[in-house]
């Protein structure tokens, strides 16, 4: 009788065994939250330019901030279009790094999981100004559709990024100017930046 106990135990063991939901088997590794790995390191001015775009309409805020210049000696600012700094001169008057990662945390917290905002550069030009300092400039679209109306536009304008390298050998951004559109009909970046931060 022990030994039959022990045989129907056993049965109900191989049973229990092959109908578990996969507990023994190797699965694909999921991607960590906020993947980095796509990004590489910024060791050219046109590494920082992707890297910045990219970030930005993923979503990534870590990447996001690493493109710009976090250095004391050559610390970062916004420089907004002449219309928007007319109005909120005290919001703009102290732009930095904080404030910049400020402005995206709480523009990215307005998407859903799902949805992003669309950036794109219409026609960018880099220009080397010396060996350790880089000009950008390109025209800019960028559509914001999110969960916040208040917020949601086109918006165009020009950018100009300042670009040098730091003692490590990294492109950063140390300044960033926007400029109204040729046409001056659209909001520019500063416009949703003094929406999202004031």
């Amino acid at each position: 009788m022990n030994r039959l106990a022990n045989i129907f135990l056993f049965f109900v063991f191989i049973l229990l065994f092959n109908s578990s939901c996969g507990l023994f088997q190797t699965r694909t590794p999921e991607e960590p939250e906020g993947n980095n790995t796509n990004f590489p390191p910024p060791t050219t001015p046109q590494i920082v330019i992707d890297n910045f775009l990219r970030s930005f309409n993923q979503k990534n805020l870590t990447v996001y901030q690493s493109c710009f210049s976090d250095d004391s000696a050559t610390k970062f600012m916004f420089y907004p279009s002449s219309d928007v700094f007319s109005v909120y001169p005290n919001l703009f008057s102290a732009w930095d790094l904080s404030s910049e990662i400020d402005f995206a945390k709480n523009l990215f917290s307005k998407f859903s999981a799902e949805s992003y905002p669309v950036l794109l550069f219409t026609n960018p030009n880099l220009t080397a100004f010396s060996p350790d300092s880089t000009i950008f400039v390109s025209d800019y679209i960028l559509d914001i559709n999110s969960r916040d109306n208040s917020i949601n536009n086109s918006y165009k304008g020009t950018a100009q990024f300042v670009l040098k390298i730091n003692r490590n050998g990294l492109w950063k951004i140390t300044q960033w100017l926007d400029f109204i559109s040729k046409n001056g009909n659209y909001p520019t970046f500063s416009v949703l930046k003094a929406k999202v931060k004031s």
